[in-house]
C-alpha cells in the first residue's frame, strides 16, 4: 500500500467528493474549549451534591456509586454503567451537562464568529458543496458548532425542523423550506424545484436547541422553558436512541453511513454502538480518513478493517504529523492533524 506523501495527499483530496459523510467527534468542540468527558465528570461531582436532597432514593443510591467510582478515577461513561438509571437522576444530569456545555459554547461560537477569516470546517463544508449539491454531516455533540461553522461560510442547513422561533421535527417539512425553482437546461420555459447547497445534518445524541415543553418537541436559539433533549452517556444512551426525537436523527445518520462513497471523520472516537454498526460494515467498502489529534483506540481497531483507510494524528510534538495506513506509519512534518492545516495544505482552501 503507497503510503507516500503524494499518495497520502492524493487519498484526501479524493475522499472530499460525492457522497461523502463527514463525521464530527467531541474533538472538535474541545478543540474550542468544550468539556471533555473529564471535564463534565468533575462538574458532576461539584454539582450534584447540591440537588442531592431532590432525587428519590434509588437515585441517590445510584448516584453513591458514580460518585465513588468518579472519585476513584473511572471515566463518566463507565462510571454512569450499562444500566438504566432512575428518571430523576437522569434529567439531573442531562441538565447539569447542558447547562456546562451551554456555558462553554458561548464562547466557543463567540471564536468562530470573530475569526478574520471563516475557520476551517466551515470552509470545508462549503467546498463539499461544489462537488454535490448535499453533504451529510453526522455528529455525536449537544453543541451547535457545526452549524454555527456552516452559518458562517454561508451554508444552508437541513435539521430535520422546519421553523425558526419555534422549530418542529419534520423531516419533509425541513427540506421544503430549501427548495428553490430552477430552468431547467434547453427548455427556455420550463422549470423544476430543486434544493439549495446544503448539509443535512444528524444528531443522534440530540442538540442544547432540543426542548421538550408540555409535551411538545421543539427546535429554539432562544431559552425557551422545558427539558434540554440530550442523551447524557450511559446506560440510557441506547435505549433513548430509539425515541423520539432521536430515533429519527438517529435513522438520517444510518442511512448516511449506509449510502456512503466515502467517509471523513474529525475528532472523533468511535464510542457510539448506535452508529458502530453501520461503520464497521462501512470500512472495508469505502475510501475513509481519520483526523484527530490523538488516535483512540476504538479508532485504530477501524482503522485496521481497511488496507486504504487513512489515520492522521500528533506526531512527536504538534507541529508534525503520523499517518497510519495499513502496516505503515508515515511521518511527515505538517501539523495534518489540525483540521485548518489539513484543508489549506491539502485542499488548499
Amino acid at each position: 500500500m503507497d503510503a507516500s506523501k503524494d499518495a497520502i495527499y492524493k487519498y484526501v483530496q479524493d475522499v472530499v467528493q460525492r457522497g461523502l459523510v463527514v463525521v464530527v467527534g467531541s474533538g472538535v468542540s474541545c478543540s474550542y474549549g468544550l468539556p471533555s468527558m473529564g471535564r463534565l465528570a468533575t462538574h458532576l461531582l461539584e454539582e450534584i451534591p447540591k440537588r442531592y436532597s431532590t432525587l428519590v432514593a434509588g437515585a441517590q443510591t445510584a448516584w453513591d456509586r458514580i460518585s465513588v467510582e468518579l472519585t476513584n478515577g473511572a471515566g463518566l461513561e463507565t462510571a454512569l454503567g450499562s444500566d438504566v438509571l432512575p428518571e430523576s437522576l437522569v434529567e439531573i444530569l442531562t441538565s447539569e451537562i447542558a447547562t456546562l456545555v451551554r456555558h462553554a459554547e458561548l464562547a466557543a461560537i463567540g471564536q468562530i464568529m470573530d475569526a478574520d477569516a471563516v475557520p476551517a470546517l466551515g470552509r470545508l463544508l462549503d467546498h463539499t458543496l461544489k462537488v454535490s449539491d448535499i453533504t451529510d454531516v453526522v455528529t455525536t455533540n449537544y453543541d451547535r458548532l457545526v452549524e454555527v461553522h456552516a452559518a458562517r461560510a454561508g451554508v444552508s442547513v437541513d435539521t430535520m425542523f422546519y421553523g425558526h422561533t419555534l422549530g418542529r421535527l419534520n423531516a419533509s417539512r425541513s427540506h421544503d423550506e430549501l427548495l428553490r425553482p430552477r430552468t431547467v437546461p434547453g427548455k427556455a420555459s420550463a422549470m423544476q424545484l430543486a434544493t439549495w447547497p446544503h448539509i443535512r445534518l444528524a444528531k443522534p445524541h440530540g442538540s442544547l436547541d432540543w426542548v421538550s415543553h408540555h409535551d411538545q418537541l421543539l427546535r429554539s436559539e432562544l431559552e425557551i422553558p422545558g427539558t434540554k433533549q440530550i442523551i447524557a452517556p450511559g446506560g440510557g444512551k441506547y435505549r433513548l436512541g430509539y425515541e423520539i426525537p432521536f430515533d429519527a436523527h438517529r435513522n438520517r445518520a444510518n442511512d448516511a453511513i449506509d449510502g456512503a462513497s466515502a467517509l471523513l471523520f474529525l475528532g472523533y472516537g468511535f464510542n457510539d454502538e448506535h452508529l458502530q454498526t453501520h461503520l464497521r460494515h462501512k470500512f472495508p467498502q469505502v475510501p475513509v480518513v481519520i483526523v484527530a489529534k490523538e488516535l483512540s483506540a476504538n479508532a485504530k481497531e477501524y482503522l485496521a478493517l481497511s488496507d486504504s483507510a487513512i489515520g492522521i494524528e500528533a506526531g512527536s510534538t504538534d507541529d508534525h504529523c503520523r499517518v497510519i495506513r495499513g502496516s505503515t506509519t508515515v511521518y511527515l512534518d505538517s501539523p495534518l492533524w489540525n483540521l485548518e492545516d489539513l484543508v489549506k495544505e491539502v485542499l488548499g482552501i
